[in-house]
């Protein structure tokens, strides 16, 4: 199973590799002059000269690996940072649009007319999935009147959700709760004027260095392939290096012509090796959950695992593919909690409001039945005085679109 997999992350990274910089170079003309496009100049060109040496040094491709993977660490680091600034930035942004408004009318009857509207718009679907994104929205939409000491309750009873599950899972629902509650942002804007912060601006940064991050991983996968198995691959990439190569000089048109021409042979590819892939690390993911301890060789599989998945950042090292126990839960929930009290020590009543917005509408939902929601919904409503922050509140969530 270890060298099949193996066999299969080498194909499919390089495969995903050239289609993905070729798709980049493509849409590269469009953003020249874009401002969030420019302020990354650095990190792609030096993407790029990764990239090209993975067909012009082959041999390399291991010492490319480390390369990217310090490259990798370089741009989390900065993703990271943008994330604490637009997450702020929202924080700001949702005060602002609830500053009360004098004279104001509800656009409501009452407060149990405006409600019902809203748990219509909930539960207007048959589709769980669906009903459960629309309660976390609508809790981020909703007045927060709660205490701390009940906001602490719920914050710590959905975390206990965690204990058991992938100490990477738990440390992704922190990394969340931390950045969307804006603990971090203050720092990063320290010096500056958050209120002149261009989010839209932030924003085209943080889309186009998460491509960048996705194309750095294939080269990590592809540095961490042991020496035979490249080699044995060696042929079965040989359209997959033509085309890296074309791609990156798309600007002379026997380039762009040449990458037409694979791109066509390899219609269906992809789909190919991602059904082996799935097949494969279903054995893979057996094997680590049997509660053995996982041997070099699966370590390593599961780091390419997730330097393959969707979760751009993932975690690599082996300390981290456990699961959580109550410990670790309860202690992650402590220095969280830690970090608002101070947070709240310091903020506006508003912006405290606003944090635990953020934070509630982040975790899993943590209402029991469909009661508990339409509980919630009323006491929120009734319990807010600031008849604008209710419109809006409302307004948001039924405007909702899925």
């Amino acid at each position: 199973m270890n060298d099949q997999l193996e066999k299969c992350y080498f194909e499919l990274a390089f495969t995903e590799l050239a289609m993905d910089y070729y798709s980049l170079k493509e849409r590269d003309k469009e953003l020249e002059g874009e401002k969030g496009f420019e302020r990354s100049n650095d990190i792609r060109f030096r993407l790029e000269t990764l990239i090209k040496g993975c067909f012009e040094d082959f041999e390399g491709l291991s010492s490319l690996g480390s390369r990217a993977e310090e490259l990798r660490a370089e741009l989390k680091n900065k993703v990271e940072i943008l994330v604490r600034k637009i997450d702020r930035l929202e924080l700001e942004h949702y005060v602002e649009i609830r500053k009360e408004v004098p004279d104001e009318k509800p656009e409501y009857a009452d407060d149990d007319d405006a409600a019902r509207a809203v748990l219509r718009s909930i539960f207007g679907v048959n589709d769980n999935t669906l009903i459960n994104e629309r309660i976390r929205m609508a809790v981020y939409e909703l007045p927060v009147r709660m205490t701390k000491v009940r906001f602490y309750d719920i914050l710590k009873n959905s975390l206990k959700i965690y204990i058991g599950i992938s100490s990477d899972v738990l440390a992704r629902m922190m990394y969340m709760l931390y950045s969307t509650s804006g603990l971090k942002g203050d720092e990063e804007f320290a010096g500056e004027d958050i209120t002149k912060a261009d989010v839209s601006l932030l924003q085209e940064e943080y889309d186009y260095l998460n491509d960048l991050a996705s194309i750095c991983n294939y080269i990590c996968v592809l540095g961490r392939v042991s020496d035979n198995i490249r080699n044995e691959g060696r042929k079965k990439v040989e359209d997959l290096l033509k085309l890296i190569e074309a791609s990156s000089g798309l600007d002379e048109k026997s380039n762009a012509d040449e990458a037409e021409k694979i791109l066509s042979r390899l219609e269906g590819i992809l789909e190919e090796l991602s059904e082996r892939r799935l097949v494969l690390e279903a054995k893979l993911e057996s094997y680590l959950e049997s509660g053995s301890r996982p041997d070099e060789e699966a370590v390593k599989l599961e780091s390419m695992r997730r330097l393959m998945s969707s979760s751009v950042y993932a975690e690599l090292e082996a300390d981290s593919f456990g699961n959580a126990d109550e410990k670790e839960v309860d202690s992650a929930f402590e220095r969280f909690s830690e970090e608002l009290d101070k947070a709240f020590k310091t903020g506006n009543r508003a912006l405290n409001r606003a944090r635990q917005a953020a934070v509630l509408s982040t975790l899993p939902v943590f209402f029991n039945s469909k009661a508990d929601v339409m509980n919630y919904v009323r006491e929120s409503l009734s319990a807010c005085s600031n008849v604008h922050e209710k419109n809006t509140a409302v307004s948001k969530i039924l405007s909702m679109e899925f």
